[in-house]
């Protein structure tokens, strides 16, 4: 899906309504490709999130207060709070409705005007601040002369991007603009190719929406498009930018969002209404709650960055599937390889009464039923008994060695489950980088994946306090579940565990002192809500001493066996009993 400058251009109208006059209250990175914009406007705090990366660029407005997410602090943000928080926001523009290109001028009562320019242009993608005369102060992602493309760096004249010589999608008045779009269709190929070449501001989802309003097939050739049916299509898409009457919405495929336009899509997918074309963004973006009917309550600026340490987790977990079936499809039977075997010593045993290209040889067992043994007729009769012997000998090792690989799988299979819940658990960028070192560490993977920055030391573990004073701990990944176990506790502690679920570790730090019952519950309620089993109205929960709990031979960080435990059923939620976190 693209984010391409007609949903531009519709986020801009929708800045302009929501963001009139708004002054910038706060200024953070979420991360070091990202920029958060606190601005109350209209009596109404707006959290304005600008994203640069060059894998997913876009920008929205957020429906939760952004999160620093960078502890370092990098010349463009340094200067964005010096010449932007303060300010009034007091124009913003699409300077070219066919480009990618967001202009929001700021005015600060001590520094005077500047703009913030956002190219959404994916790996070329952008953010700069320029002052009064045009003048780039700094950008995030500086090009200096000679690298290809438009020097940016500080100090030098801002320059937009170079106009492209293609047709623009609206009759801009020329004699020949309806002739020209005809030679459009004339190009060999696709419709949704030639539009995507030739018209100014078609990205390939919009050029396969025209195609499909064109003709009623996304993958028509170009010479067969109706030139009227096309031009009302191109009307249709973009009128608005000119008129309003955006009709924004998501795509959707059961309960995922696949994609996101500011007009009605048909060719793919089933479209649903969005109110703005933020809140179509930010779900496509951010993600969406299944049950949910409204913008995901569940997710924060980090989202992206979570899904693409999810999507690596669940391709190891695919992986991990695929090689248990076949390790299942490679396990002999129960007596496979004494069955070939003794085959074998009875075909050596009576060689010498088997006749040349001899099909088969019942041999008799007295009592039992007699055994029946196919041959190869074209094979020696010792040939066929060394094959039965090397086959039975190859099925042995594999009766030996795939149970201790499954049994690897498995464990591996439970840690992936760990790191899906870590991932949602992590509030930052560390720790999200620190889940997705962990399955690196796995090994499921071989092509170099883009690495999440850690853009910090990773937090410590959770720590509660229950209304009776004990402090309770609560790992926050795979290997904080391992350090709060056997490094921050002691013998005496209280240790408790979802069951049947991967989940965080929570210990009772007891310090001479016995855990009351509603410390216990609390502690078990924070098992269970910082667990797979969030949201469950019961979870089991394991109880036990720390000294009964014992790191998995072989297992991975977090792995444990436990021993004189007890269960205790709670509701999976937040307990209101406990204060921190």
């Amino acid at each position: 899906m693209h984010f391409d400058a007609l949903t531009l251009a519709c986020l801009t109208a929708e800045l302009r309504t929501a963001l009139p006059d708004g002054r910038v209250q706060q200024v953070i990175m979420t991360d070091a490709q990202r920029v958060g914009l606190e601005i109350y406007a209209r009596q109404t705090r707006r959290y304005l999130l600008l994203s640069a990366d060059r894998q997913a660029s876009y920008a929205c407005l957020v429906p939760e207060k952004l999160r620093r997410g960078l502890d370092a602090q990098p010349p463009l943000l340094l200067l964005l709070r010096k010449y932007v928080r303060g300010a009034r926001l007091t124009a913003i523009d699409q300077p070219d409705p066919t480009e990618r290109v967001l202009a929001l001028r700021f005015d600060h009562p001590q520094a005077g005007s500047t703009t913030l320019i956002f190219e959404p242009m994916g790996r070329m993608a952008n953010l700069l601040l320029t002052d009064a005369t045009g003048r780039i102060l700094d950008a995030l992602h500086r090009v200096r002369p000679g690298e290809g493309r438009r020097p940016l760096m500080p100090g030098q004249q801002y320059a937009p991007p170079p106009p492209v010589d293609k047709l623009p999608p609206l009759d801009d008045g020329r004699d020949d603009y309806y002739a020209q779009l005809g030679r459009v269709l004339a190009e060999p190929g696709k419709l949704w190719r030639a539009l995507l070449d030739g018209v100014a501001g078609v990205s390939p989802t919009q050029a396969r929406e025209l195609a499909w309003r064109a003709g009623g097939d996304a993958t028509a050739p170009a010479d067969a498009a109706d030139l009227p049916a096309l031009i009302s299509a191109l009307q249709a898409l973009w009128l608005p930018v000119r008129e309003g009457g955006w009709t924004p919405g998501i795509i959707t495929d059961g309960d995922a969002v696949r994609g996101f336009a500011p007009y009605v899509l048909h060719f793919t997918g089933s479209f649903a209404a969005t109110a703005t074309i933020s809140e179509a963004l930010y779900r496509y973006y951010a993600g969406f709650a299944p049950n949910n009917t409204d913008v995901a309550t569940t997710t924060d600026a980090y989202a992206v960055q979570r899904a693409v340490v999810a999507k690596r987790i669940t391709a190891a977990q695919e992986k991990l599937a695929r090689q248990l079936a076949a390790l299942a499809a490679d396990e002999p039977a129960p007596g496979e390889a004494d069955a070939l075997r003794r085959e074998a010593e009875w075909i050596l045993a009576l060689s010498s009464q088997i006749r040349p290209r001899q099909a088969e040889l019942t041999v008799d067992l007295g009592d039992e039923e007699p055994l029946i043994i196919r041959l190869d007729p074209d094979k020696a009769p010792v040939e066929q008994a060394q094959r039965r012997f090397k086959r039975a000998a190859k099925l042995a090792r594999a009766a030996e060695i795939i149970p201790r690989r499954r049994g690897q799988v498995e464990r591996d299979q439970a840690f992936l489950a760990q790191l899906s819940v870590d991932v949602k658990e992590a509030e930052n960028q560390p720790e999200i980088a620190a889940v997705q070192r962990e399955l690196d560490k796995l090994g499921l993977h071989k092509k170099k994946r883009p690495k999440v920055k850690g853009g910090g030391k990773p937090s410590g573990p959770r720590r509660y306090e229950s209304e009776t004073g004990f402090e309770i701990l609560v790992g926050r990944n795979a290997r904080q579940n391992d350090a709060v176990t056997f490094r921050y506790s002691r013998p005496e502690d209280i240790w408790l565990h979802v069951r049947n679920a991967p989940g965080a570790h929570v210990v009772i730090r007891r310090r001479g002192a016995e855990p009351d019952d509603a410390t216990l519950e609390a502690a078990a309620q924070l098992a269970a809500y910082h667990s797979g089993l969030r949201g469950e109205r019961a979870a089991d929960v394991a109880v036990t001493h720390c000294r009964f709990v014992r790191r998995l031979p072989g297992g991975r960080p977090g792995q444990v066996t436990m021993r004189n435990e007890k269960t205790i059923t709670v509701a999976a939620e937040r307990p209101e009993t406990v204060s921190g976190g």
